[in-house]
């Protein structure tokens, strides 16, 4: 089976960069053009990396990148053997960029959205999939919010897949990861997901890193992004009546509660709880 080549958004930091390989033409389309053809020599080959590839620094820490060197340029990628697509995450000058390929902050390819001392919110990507179906797996998402428990490594994919395409919409779902800054440890994910009545916000922090306050801290970091770069009003919080850490979040974040009786949660009728925040 061959792979689909993806040039990520990210992959050239600069059109400077694109000079350098390509006779001083600052054209974006033509420099992945270059690219594709370049990994079009080893696509059809039955695994990647083939041999002579060399395994870059650890990508979010447990996700492999590597790296091509081609003739004056360095092609930094990510394999992703469930959706058989490999991913080119940056292009780097051989000469000049070269002492960087060490450089976590340029493998990671990591789009920040807003960030404070312990933590960022960040946008996903496929090299998150596997943390990602880790954490949906806890007691805490089986008991309250079965629906995103996924059942395989492969359903994982492409929910991450359908996020990413999200972000380009004006309807979300917006799905972002948070990240604890000091190891890079992919904690949950934060969201913003458009309903009836507005927008709700969501949160979730896998269950082994619970009790250090990282829901309360994330959501609120989400509100500032949420407060100065979207024209809301408003946003919603809704849980289950008997989620006590859930609720806990929503009244420290300063949301104020305005429903709590039956209403559809996930699909079914349950007792919840609404809270409105002002913005």
């Amino acid at each position: 089976m061959t792979y689909k080549i993806i040039i990520t958004d990210s992959a050239f930091s600069d059109l400077e960069s694109i000079k350098l390989f390509i006779a001083a033409k600052d054209n974006l389309e033509i420099a992945k053009q270059y690219v594709l053809k370049l990994f079009d020599r080893i696509e059809p080959l039955e695994t990647f990396p083939y041999s002579g590839l060399k395994i870059a620094n650890s990508f979010f820490d447990y996700a492999k990148a590597y790296y091509l060197i081609c003739a004056n340029h360095v092609a930094i990628y990510q394999v992703n053997e469930l959706a058989k697509c490999v991913y080119i995450l940056r292009v780097l000058s051989h000469y000049r960029d070269w002492k960087n390929i060490v450089n976590k902050d340029i493998l990671c390819n990591k789009q920040i959205i807003i960030e404070n001392d312990r933590l960022q919110i960040v946008r996903m990507n496929q090299s998150m999939y596997y943390d990602i179906y880790q954490n949906s797996q806890d007691g805490n998402n089986r008991k309250f919010v079965p629906d995103e428990v996924f059942n395989s490594l492969e359903e994982t994919s492409e929910v991450v897949n359908q996020i990413i395409n999200s972000y380009d919409s004006e309807d979300g779902p917006f799905v972002y990861a948070v990240i604890r800054k000091k190891d890079n440890i992919n904690l949950g994910y934060v969201q913003l997901a458009k309903i009836e009545e507005g927008w709700e916000i969501g949160y979730h922090i896998a269950e082994i890193y619970t009790g250090n306050g990282y829901a309360t801290e994330a959501t609120n970091l989400f509100l500032d992004h949420i407060k100065n770069n979207m024209n809301l009003k408003q946003i919603i919080g809704i849980a289950l009546a008997a989620n006590k850490a859930s609720r806990r979040v929503l009244e420290k974040c300063g949301f104020e509660l305005i429903y709590e009786g039956t209403g559809l949660y996930q699909g079914r009728k349950r007792k919840i709880i609404k809270a409105i925040k002002h913005l």
